[in-house]
């Protein structure tokens, strides 16, 4: 079986040295009924463009450089917010930022973080509304997942 390694500039046809301005919004509560905590959300955009596809980004266990899930992985989600990409960051139940016990037979609420994920999808209305500037712009259709760590099982 044949694998294939596309860079990101390449299979997206940026110019990965230029770069646009960009907004950052947070916290964005996405409506989230009998979930223990809030899901809250920051969304990182262009200022300017449109048809712009969507990244969500799912966060590893806990703090990323000593920050919570909604403030870390700045440089990566700005890295591709200057390119074209609206990323949007979930902060999951198992982020040791929201001091949630774990649950038997659900460790690390691993099964809500796909749940939060399809919030998020069911939800594009709502945030694209919400977030200053942004709306009409997103393409609904151009979708990705990504992730760190325990971020990265999510997005899989």
């Amino acid at each position: 079986m044949a694998t294939e390694h596309v860079l990101l500039g390449e299979s997206a046809k940026l110019p990965v040295n230029s770069s646009s301005p960009i907004i950052s919004f947070a916290p964005l509560v996405v409506p989230s009924p009998g979930r223990p905590a809030e899901l809250q959300v920051r969304v990182t955009a262009p200022v300017a463009g449109d048809s712009l596809p969507i990244i969500l980004l799912s966060h590893g266990h806990g703090p990323s450089n000593w920050l919570s899930s909604l403030q870390g992985y700045a440089p990566l989600a700005e890295f591709w917010a200057k390119h074209g990409f609206v990323v949007i960051q979930p902060t999951h139940l198992s982020s040791r930022t929201l001091s949630l016990p774990s649950q038997t037979g659900n460790e690390m609420y691993w099964r809500s973080r796909a749940e939060d994920m399809t919030r998020i999808l069911d939800h594009l209305d709502l945030i694209e509304a919400a977030v200053p500037g942004l709306k009409g712009r997103l393409d609904k259709n151009n979708i990705g997942a990504a992730g760190h760590s325990f971020g990265s099982m999510t997005s899989f």
